[in-house]
């Protein structure tokens, strides 16, 4: 796998977190979390399940609802951002959402966890149940990735009058 990689594996993921500041991203519920999570991970299903409108207003609030919560959890451009979820392929592409958003953001260093929890676990890694107290940080203000429309830039796109 190559440094620039997306996906990391759950041996990559434990070795890095010894070697570098990684903040790990769990986005499943906060019950599941409870029940075991990746030592040192925080949970923040708010990747999940915000929503915002496709209007140059509604993107800006996710970007400033994104920035507080992302900063809050202790992410602040130094460290790598690790996302994951339960698995793969039932977590509703959640952990994938939290890439797309950091990288939208302008995040230098993001990745998701490939195969989430489950492949953590199917790896023999350890899990933890005790609560962790992220230290904040203030998200950085970075250059935005031109990867998010409006629904106007759409509508023009398609030559439409806007609605």
């Amino acid at each position: 796998m190559s440094i620039d990689a997306t996906l990391i594996a759950p041996a990559q993921l434990a070795a890095l977190q010894s070697s570098e500041p990684v903040v790990v991203i769990d986005t499943r519920d906060p019950e599941a979390f409870a029940a075991g999570h990746i030592p040192g991970a925080v949970n923040l299903r708010e990747v999940f399940t915000y929503l915002a409108t496709s209007s140059p207003d509604g993107l800006q609030a996710l970007k400033a609802t994104f920035a507080s919560a992302l900063g809050a959890v202790g992410l602040s451009g130094k460290e790598t951002a690790v996302f994951y979820e339960d698995s793969m392929n039932s977590g509703y592409g959640q952990s994938c959402r939290g890439y797309y958003l950091l990288t939208w953001m302008g995040y230098p260093k993001i990745k998701v966890l490939n195969g989430g929890l489950s492949a953590w676990k199917a790896a023999g890694l350890p899990l933890a149940t005790e609560a962790v107290t992220p230290v904040a940080a203030t998200f950085p203000e970075l250059p935005m990735a031109d990867v998010m429309l409006t629904q106007e830039d759409v509508l023009k796109a398609l030559g439409t009058d806007v609605v």
